[in-house]
């Protein structure tokens, strides 16, 4: 199945995959087109499968970027490094090391290889929050789909 965002938006034009059979081969995933984060031309994403402020993805970091520390009080991540290396939360990760992050904690990735790291993601609120707390994970999603 070819990524078509226009068929995979609300009204409301916020995309919603969920339930929908989703096939991309690996030609169909590379013409997906890398979007900036944070207005850093060295740290970019791609969204693969959004759901509301449920978002599984690609980030791409390139050699001397980062994703400074942040935090997520409401969300979680899931990280499987797919190309290069790079240190996430202290830790040197290579290709095939894994990452949980869980709501709270406070994550970076720095010092990354000379091929730069690629990674893939989830951001998942977390559940039974309270509204105000689910509202700001909605936009923190919005806001920073970024690990």
């Amino acid at each position: 199945m070819a990524h078509d965002p226009e068929s995979r938006t609300s009204g409301l034009g916020v995309r919603d995959d969920l339930g929908k059979l989703l096939l991309l081969d690996v030609a169909e995933v590379e013409a997906l087109p890398w979007e900036p984060l944070h207005d850093d031309p060295k740290l970019q994403h791609k969204v693969l499968w959004r759901s509301g402020s449920v978002v599984l993805g690609l980030i791409r970091v390139e050699p001397g970027g980062e994703n400074a520390a942040h935090v997520h009080q409401a969300a979680q991540h899931h990280i499987l490094v797919t190309q290069g290396e790079a240190t996430m939360v202290g830790k040197r990760l290579g290709v095939g090391g894994y990452a949980y992050i869980p709501p709270g904690v406070t994550h970076d990735v720095v010092d990354v290889g000379p091929e730069g790291v690629t990674f893939f993601y989830t951001y998942r609120p977390v559940e039974d929050i309270p509204h105000s707390r689910a509202r700001a994970a909605a936009e923190d999603a919005s806001n920073a789909v970024a690990f």
